[in-house]
């Protein structure tokens, strides 16, 4: 199985709410923060392993994960 690899910068809110869900110390390695990320990826969001398609398809979001991250980080602030 081929994984690709994306560069991605989450804002500083997110790192501090990313060590609290993980119990994290703020300074936490980036690979820390990395797995961190991951594992909310897999466990939360309905991520599902799809044969790759060779043709070309637009990627949609996941609006539903995206509205509930959104109102985790406005109760958080």
């Amino acid at each position: 199985m081929n994984y690709e690899s994306r560069r991605i910068t989450i804002s500083y809110l997110a790192v501090i709410e990313l060590c609290k869900i993980f119990d994290l110390p703020q300074d936490a390695p980036t690979q820390a923060l990395s797995a961190g990320v991951e594992k909310l990826i897999f466990q939360h969001g309905n991520v599902q392993a799809l044969p790759k398609v060779e043709t070309a398809q637009s990627t949609q979001p996941n609006k539903s994960a995206l509205s509930a991250m959104v109102t985790n980080f406005k109760g958080a602030a």
